[in-house]
């Protein structure tokens, strides 16, 4: 019984698994729509104080040391500039790595407002391309060695002799 759950396990893995690939193109497509719009607003903003004689950088120390009104102002364009650099910067990371390494890239900086976008959106597929089939391997391997190692121990610890994995 517990080699049947074991494999039983082992295909929920593969399934699981073989989602990665297209989770994280999707999670990527996403993540180049945040930057965009993100870099429009920068943009705006560069514009505007470029207008008044300011640099980026002189415009945002500003507003950092501002009070009240300048500083509810400026407080977006602060966190839009510092999250545009931070997608940006995940962006390049993904489009560099292959597509066999991405899905781990985006498990290890997750971003969580895109992933729960990604989420709500997602819809499992069936993947027919090699980086999905390893991926699927993969979710197999772990899902059945793990569960097989775990009811070895059961079964070595209370099943009087009987091996159940």
């Amino acid at each position: 019984m517990g080699r049947f759950l074991a494999f039983l396990l082992g295909v929920a893995g593969a399934l699981i698994g073989s989602q990665a690939p297209g989770f994280t193109l999707q999670y990527m497509q996403n993540l180049q729509g945040q930057v965009d719009r993100l870099a429009t607003v920068v943009e705006d903003f560069d514009a505007r104080v470029a207008e008044k004689g300011y640099s980026r950088e002189s415009a945002l120390n500003e507003c950092r040391t501002a009070t009240d009104l300048l500083d509810a102002l400026c407080d977006g364009y602060a966190e839009s500039v510092d999250r545009l650099v931070v997608l940006r910067a995940h962006l390049e990371e993904l489009d560099a790595a292959s597509p066999y390494v991405r899905p781990l890239l985006v498990a290890r900086n997750y971003d969580k407002e895109i992933g729960v976008s990604v989420r709500e959106q997602f819809e499992p597929a069936v993947p027919a391309t090699v980086h999905g089939a390893v991926y699927a391997g993969g979710g197999f391997a772990v899902a059945w060695g793990l569960s097989s190692f775990l009811f070895g121990i059961l079964g070595a610890m209370f099943g009087g002799g009987r091996r159940y994995a």
